[in-house]
């Protein structure tokens, strides 16, 4: 494994900030305002949590368009977990200060709070693609090399799509992700950052229940690589203690919601939803064709119509994984590699691929987007075919390989692109819906720049007492 302690030269530091910036403006600028049932469920429960202190969303009914909702005794809720509503707090509380400081001029659009919104899946996307190049680091791929994996991952892959709506599968890859990042850096379950794991892999079950069955390759990687051993002494105990009353408190906030919209103790916040009667039960939502679901995730060999003809791969028909981002197919070669060096890790990485394939694959209704979580990991083994290839040394192997990654990345990329800005409410007659408010995009930069040298200048006053009273 690579070291703990890595150290940038400061042109690898600026580059790797130049990446990331250019990630975050041209994710905000393909952005869109709320347009879809999806993201209207989750802003109306936010719009309810914040302005009336309420989990009934009758006043903001319109943006589920009666097709993401939950009704009970005549009184309607969002039918979305209420994980992804809870992040987007402090974004519509931003929303709301630029209504109160009336900066909200600079856009033309209200409310102001769809746009604040959009930060956060924004925020979450950019994240990813962080913490793919954080893991590529810890595999000791090159600077380099982890930087074009990253960026791979960041324009190639429905990344781009997920990252511009407030849908809640951007905040779930972006805990999950980060999450077992965190459990490859922890030596033993004794490290701090093994809690941070937890917390993190904890609270996305409350942004998408399935998340809950991560925790059994979590569980599975930390006994092969004897992060923790059993022998009963008190370090043990508190870690364990920490770790259940962790996960045992965000599934409380969970139940606490469903019982306090709802009046029983639940799980599943759809369960009232009357146009998907399917979603009552775990049973009935997990009752489709297992082979027609695969084929719809990754190839659309049923459909292969959705291969080249674009107009019939938008909205709810995006294609397989395989069909919008081929370049994926190169970490199918990847994975080889990948187990050769690190088996453990790139079992891990299989299981919580599988496990997510196998819920959505059975699911009812089967959408690309309910296996987004995954698609960094699927992502990942790029690095180590790249890594294969150089190490044969051969320069016609090489060039070959170069080029046809290439050419994956470009149509990956464009096809990616198409999707995300012909889905529902969007055409391509703008492409960057959110150019014309790059404005709040600038104050946003300035809010949380002002922030964080608040909270610098805070740390300097507070070793300057420490530092005194030790004198």
């Amino acid at each position: 494994m690579s070291g703990n302690h890595l150290k940038y030269s400061f042109q690898q530091k600026f580059i790797l900030f130049a990446a990331l910036f250019f990630v975050s403006v041209f994710y905000f600028i393909s952005s869109c305002y709320i347009n879809t049932s999806n993201d209207g469920s989750h802003f109306a429960l936010v719009s309810a949590l914040v302005n009336n202190h309420s989990v009934v969303i009758n006043d903001y009914i319109e943006y589920t368009g009666k097709v993401d909702y939950a009704v009970k005794d005549g009184v309607f809720y969002s039918d979305r977990l209420p994980g992804n509503a809870f992040l987007m707090i402090p974004f519509f509380a931003f929303g709301n200060l630029l209504d109160f400081t009336h900066l909200s001029t600079v856009s033309s659009h209200a409310p102001i709070q769809e746009v604040t919104v959009i930060l956060l899946p924004n925020l979450c996307g950019v994240l990813g693609v962080l913490f793919v190049f954080l893991i590529c680091q810890h595999f000791s791929a090159s600077f380099k090399k982890s930087v074009i994996v990253s960026l791979l991952y960041g324009l190639c892959t429905l990344n781009l799509q997920e990252s511009t709506h407030v849908f809640s599968h951007a905040p779930s890859m972006y805990l999950v992700l980060a999450a077992f990042y965190y459990l490859l850096k922890t030596p033993n379950i004794y490290d701090k950052r093994f809690l941070l794991f937890v917390l993190l892999l904890s609270y996305s079950l409350i942004v998408e229940l399935q998340n809950s069955l991560l925790f059994l390759p979590a569980l599975i990687y930390i006994l092969q690589t004897r992060k923790i051993d059993f022998k009963l002494k008190s370090e043990n105990v508190k870690v364990i203690f920490f770790s259940c009353l962790i996960i045992f408190t965000t599934l409380g906030v969970l139940i606490s919601y469903n019982y306090i919209a709802f009046g029983e103790i639940i799980l599943k916040s759809n369960k009232f939803n009357p146009e998907f009667p399917e979603e009552k039960e775990f049973l009935t939502s997990l009752s489709g064709d297992f082979i027609d679901g695969i084929d719809r995730l990754f190839t659309n060999f049923k459909t292969p119509d959705l291969w080249f003809d674009l107009k019939s791969g938008v909205k709810n028909n995006i294609p397989g994984l395989f069909i919008t981002s081929p370049i994926l197919l190169i970490s199918l070669l990847g994975f080889i590699p990948f187990y050769k060096k690190f088996s453990k890790e790139a079992a891990l990485f299989l299981l919580i691929v599988i496990i997510n394939v196998l819920i959505a694959g059975f699911h009812k209704t089967v959408l690309v987007r309910h296996i987004f979580t995954i698609t960094p990991f699927l992502t990942l083994p790029v690095l180590f075919a790249i890594c294969y290839i150089q190490s044969k040394k051969n320069k016609l192997l090489s060039a070959a390989f170069f080029f046809i990654c290439l050419c994956l990345s470009c149509y990956s990329s464009f096809r990616v692109f198409y999707v995300t800005h012909t889905y529902w409410g969007r055409d391509l007659s703008t492409i960057f819906p959110f150019m014309k408010e790059l404005k709040i995009y600038l104050l946003y930069l300035i809010f949380i720049s002002a922030i964080f040298f608040s909270a610098y200048c805070l740390k300097i006053f507070l070793n300057k007492i420490h530092l005194n009273k030790n004198l």
